[in-house]
């Protein structure tokens, strides 16, 4: 009933794939980064218009981001055996919320994109996203805001995706594993729960994967940058007089560099009082900035999504000497 199995292993893949992984003997690598390290800080037209036209498999990445969240939750009973699981428990989080970063951020090019995102959003929606009719509601404001900014963030435009598989007919078998949806992560990923899959070597390969701890302030630097290269290229866009279409392809390039590189600096924990803690700052002023300006409702939902739920990587990193964010967002859904 689907084109994965479910496999239940972490280690990463032999090849490195969409989602970053190397070899089993080398290190796990930060997804984003392996998507965008091959682009600099300062592009040409065809890398951009390049890196637009690639295609992500973004089903890969949603599973990624369910097994690695599945499993730092199965990590919690083994906290007690020190902090090499701790720290291989916020790990599996960060590689988690990274891939969610890359589901939500990437734009719909496929029927295959619109139902990783819609499998994405089904996978990590709020409690109280969609009480029953028989209950009263009973939302405060923040929860609130956070399932609006979720459902923006994961929204795909229901009119271009076909409707789900068949119902089974009179004389159809196999009804125990038949599909409930086009895309369904419980059919492709292991049922959460029970005992944790990672131990020995590879538990203290995840442990390790936070000592690689990217600069903050650069990404957003690169987020800066990238966002000013995205709209020079627009305007070049609207008062050229050659075929416009390569400037604005090229500019939605920069523009998914620019988010990508905002998700890193927002997921990353940062120390209070710390120069990265000035950068997360700064994002959120930078992010805040782009609610009048044209860019993808579902990028800029998603950056204010990733920074509430990084919160929960924060608190687990080091409780109070970790900076969490609580931003005053200019409403943009």
């Amino acid at each position: 009933m689907t084109d994965y199995d479910k496999d239940r292993s972490l280690a990463p893949m032999e090849a490195a794939g969409d989602t970053g992984s190397q070899n089993p003997q080398g290190s796990i690598s930060d997804p984003l980064a392996a998507v965008t390290g091959a682009i600099g800080d300062d592009p040409t037209l065809a890398e951009l218009i390049a890196f637009r036209d690639s295609s992500p498999d973004l089903k890969r990445f949603a599973i990624e981001a369910k097994r690695c969240e599945d499993e730092a939750e199965r990590l919690w009973f083994r906290l007690s055996e020190g902090n090499h699981v701790k720290m291989a428990r916020i790990s599996l989080k960060i590689v988690a919320l990274s891939c969610t970063a890359m589901v939500a951020i990437w734009p719909v090019d496929t029927v295959e994109d619109a139902d990783a995102k819609k499998a994405a959003a089904k996978a990590t929606a709020f409690h109280g996203d969609n009480t029953d009719y028989g209950q009263a509601p009973s939302l405060d404001a923040e929860t609130a805001e956070r399932i609006r900014l979720h459902r923006a963030a994961f929204a795909v435009g229901e009119l271009i995706v076909p409707t789900g598989p068949a119902a089974p007919a009179a004389a159809d078998r196999g009804l125990a594993t038949w599909p409930l949806s086009r895309f369904d992560l419980v059919d492709t990923v292991p049922l959460e729960g029970g005992d944790a899959s990672i131990a020995g070597q590879q538990l203290m390969r995840w442990s390790a994967f936070v000592d690689d701890y990217p600069s903050l302030s650069d990404l957003v630097d690169r987020f800066a940058r990238m966002i000013a290269t995205a709209d020079r290229l627009m305007v070049l866009a609207g008062t050229t007089s050659e075929d416009p279409r390569p400037l604005r392809r090229a500019a939605e390039g920069a523009r998914l560099l620019a988010y990508l590189a905002a998700a890193r600096a927002a997921i990353w924990p940062a120390m209070e009082h710390s120069a990265d803690a000035q950068a997360k700052h700064r994002l959120v002023a930078l992010v805040n900035e782009r609610a009048c300006r044209g860019d993808a409702l579902h990028q800029q939902a998603a950056i204010r999504h990733l920074i509430s739920e990084a919160n929960w990587i924060a608190k687990q990193f080091r409780l109070g000497a970790t900076l969490e964010l609580v931003p005053m967002w200019l409403p943009v859904v």
